[in-house]
């Protein structure tokens, strides 16, 4: 699924908290966006799922208005796993990722076999297929985020947005997601912290303050000079010899100055 965004914004009151954002995301892509906390990450993605009232802007999938679309229609094509999740509800395991299935479902259409196959084929992709009668309040953050990443497998969407998905994760966890979503057959969007996890999206978008500032393949985007500016940090590229890939190596700007006045 192809993605579109053109001026793209939203405003918190009188502070403009994303600005002018157009982008165009192919279908089959892998995009990250990148940037530090409070640089409009997590509401451009809500802003492209439709999520937020009052948008400045447009999105448009596959060239179709994304406003023009119901709800469910939207979570048939479009599934959006944020950062954290908490309900109060007394769900297990597997009711929250039975829940993937929704826009599927309807009076005529009830849960069926096929809908079980699919919640069990979700489970096992993120390693959680032992856990299907647990209860949700019991679980870690990092099983939370797993759980939630498989009830977005199960709605079997065209476009996935993931806020942060290695965020609690442990770091076998992480490179299997990570593997995970690259593999998928559908086009992903992702806000990430870890730069050199970064590294391996088809395009970043580098967003500060609202705004996207940069936009390209990681070579061009990850350069030492932007991330000097952006994220305060010397970044030292490195070639790790086991398959040529570019890692970097991070300092923190002024930490020497501070350790020499202490």
């Amino acid at each position: 699924m192809r993605l579109a965004t053109t001026a793209l914004g939203w405003a918190a009151g009188a502070r403009q908290i994303v600005s002018d954002v157009t982008l165009d995301i192919a279908p089959g892509e892998t995009f990250g966006l990148i940037g530090p906390n409070g640089s409009g990450k997590s509401t451009l993605l809500r802003l492209m799922a439709g999520l937020v009232p009052r948008a400045e802007g447009s999105v448009l999938l596959n060239d179709v208005p994304l406003v023009s679309l119901s709800r469910q229609e939207v979570a048939r094509r479009i599934a959006f796993v944020e950062q954290q999740v908490e309900t109060s509800d007394a769900l297990s395991v597997c009711d929250v990722v039975e829940l993937g299935r929704t826009p599927w479902l309807s009076a005529v259409v009830p849960f069926g076999p096929q809908d079980a196959d699919i919640v069990r084929e979700a489970l096992d992709a993120v390693g959680m297929a032992d856990r299907v009668a647990q209860g949700w309040s019991t679980l870690s953050g990092g099983e939370r985020q797993r759980v939630q990443i498989a009830r977005a497998l199960a709605q079997r969407p065209r476009l996935l947005l993931l806020d942060e998905p290695t965020n609690h994760l442990d770091i076998h966890h992480q490179l299997a997601l990570l593997r995970l979503v690259s593999r998928l057959p559908v086009t992903v969007i992702l806000a990430l912290h870890d730069l050199n996890q970064a590294m391996e999206c088809d395009r970043l978008g580098v967003m500060e303050s609202g705004h996207l500032i940069a936009c390209g393949s990681p070579a061009e985007v990850l350069t030492p000079e932007r991330l000097a500016a952006i994220f305060r940090v010397r970044a030292t590229p490195l070639r790790d010899p086991a398959d040529n890939s570019t890692l970097f190596r991070f300092q923190c700007l002024g930490c020497e100055t501070e350790r020499t006045r202490k």
